[in-house]
């Protein structure tokens, strides 16, 4: 139950942060989020550094931090966590408009 706590809180700290930062860059003046890229863009490099560094894949192209229990159960390499990632960064760098303005393909028939 202790470490249940703890990583309630640690999270918690971590998604309040995000929010912080997510806030001030969107809302406030250049000088704020000017300062706040300063300090903690590279420590958002250093800590998707260390995901993708776990992330690596084995001989077989399976992910090393993944992969569990039998062969056949073992995630190839990018492994969910990498593509999830990459996802987001993707999504976040479109702008209101065109993800308002987004339809998908309609086929003719």
């Amino acid at each position: 139950m202790g470490n249940l706590v703890l990583f309630s809180e640690l999270r918690r700290r971590l998604v309040e942060h995000l929010d912080l930062m997510s806030r001030i860059a969107a809302e406030g003046d250049g000088a704020s989020a000017l300062s706040m890229a300063r300090q903690e863009v590279p420590r958002l490099v250093a800590a998707l550094r260390v995901l993708v560094d776990e992330h690596q894949p084995d001989e077989n192209g399976c992910c090393k931090k993944c992969r569990r229990g039998p062969i056949w159960r073992r995630v190839s390499s990018p492994c969910r966590m990498l593509l999830n990632v990459h996802l987001a960064a993707e999504a976040a760098t479109a702008t209101t408009q065109e993800r308002a303005c987004w339809r998908p393909k309609r086929h003719r028939a």
